[in-house]
């Protein structure tokens, strides 16, 4: 059964080493852009559920993620570490985080213990927050990695543009849709909308925690977040929904540093290693749901994973291997 996944970013390639290890053989990748020029690769890569839905199914995906990722940790060359993770609330937390039981250390954290571990915050602002120990998935390791391995076990990957499904599909093929915000023309799928990204790159002179802040206001465009990567610190950023610019924004740049280093001051004057901008590939849920072609040709598709692809691609890859099963 040839098999043609449409995007090379975290989803495709995922859906692709996945289809792999289920027997599949004849399976090539058409994308656009390749790594380094994805959006996969201006993400952090961070494991935390963030600007996607349904909650329902996200948590399932985001588990079978988290336990993947950990078992990567065996391959050095996949370039998953891991990291202590803080999520500060501006409230009093009422419930655990929705999200814990996908993980394997986690906690709640009172205000006694915020201002322990960051003591220089006012007392007031972050009453509450959660404490997890997570992976990242360093992209411009994690993504050359996959490419390899699945080239390895007998994957092709082209550059290539389709703009119609007509252009490949015919009876008895599949086609993985994984094109992110690409599906909302690809497809017509005016559920699909950007959510704007803007990050700073940053040497790491020795930061062993991310932070994340959850804003007061649901609407804010400002994504206040710090990742510590092995080489590196991601400090971020903004959340426009809507905006289509992928250009860095200098003006974003100070406010990102302000806020950063509020919560983390080793970050205040920061050897700056790169700027990065791109579009989160929002939908109002993620889809991933099988349709036929007049053809005979069956489409999975799936996207829309907003800011989560990092954390519910190899939940979601293996849902794509059994819809292609189920065929």
């Amino acid at each position: 059964m040839p098999i043609t996944i449409l995007g090379c970013g975290i989803s495709g390639l995922s859906c692709g080493v996945k289809l792999q290890e289920a027997g599949y053989t004849d399976i090539r990748i058409i994308s656009r852009t390749l790594p380094p020029h994805t959006t996969s690769d201006v993400a952090g890569g961070l494991w935390f559920p963030y600007k996607a839905e349904p909650i329902s199914r996200i948590l399932g995906w985001s588990k079978a993620t988290f336990q993947e990722m950990m078992l990567l940790r065996s391959h050095p060359e996949a370039g998953i570490t891991m990291t202590r993770f803080f999520q500060l609330l501006p409230h009093k937390a009422s419930n655990d985080a929705w999200w814990s039981s996908a993980v394997e250390v986690y906690r709640p954290l009172a205000e006694k213990e915020i201002l322990a571990e960051f003591p220089y915050l006012p007392q007031g602002r972050f009453p509450s927050g959660f404490y997890a120990e997570v992976p990242i998935a360093e992209p411009h390791k994690h993504l050359p990695y996959l490419m390899n391995r699945f080239r390895e076990q007998g994957g092709s990957i082209e550059v290539g543009v389709v703009e119609r499904f007509a252009d490949i599909s015919a009876k008895n093929t599949v086609i993985v849709n994984c094109t992110g915000i690409e599906a909302k023309k690809l497809v017509g799928d005016e559920s699909v909308f950007p959510i704007r990204g803007q990050i700073m790159v940053v040497k790491n002179t020795g930061i062993s925690r991310s932070i994340t802040i959850e804003a007061a206001d649901e609407h804010s465009e400002h994504a206040t977040y710090t990742i510590a990567r092995s080489e590196d610190v991601i400090m971020g950023g903004v959340a426009m929904v809507g905006n289509w610019e992928t250009s860095v924004d200098e003006t974003t740049v100070s406010g990102i540093i302000a806020r950063c280093a509020a919560i983390e001051p080793a970050l205040a004057n920061p050897t700056i290693i790169q700027h990065k901008a791109g579009l989160r590939p929002g939908r109002t849920e993620i889809r991933l749901e099988r349709e036929k072609l007049p053809d005979g040709c069956a489409v999975i598709h799936n996207y829309g994973h907003g800011g989560s692809g990092y954390t519910v691609n190899w939940g979601c890859a293996d849902e794509v291997v059994s819809l292609v099963k189920s065929l």
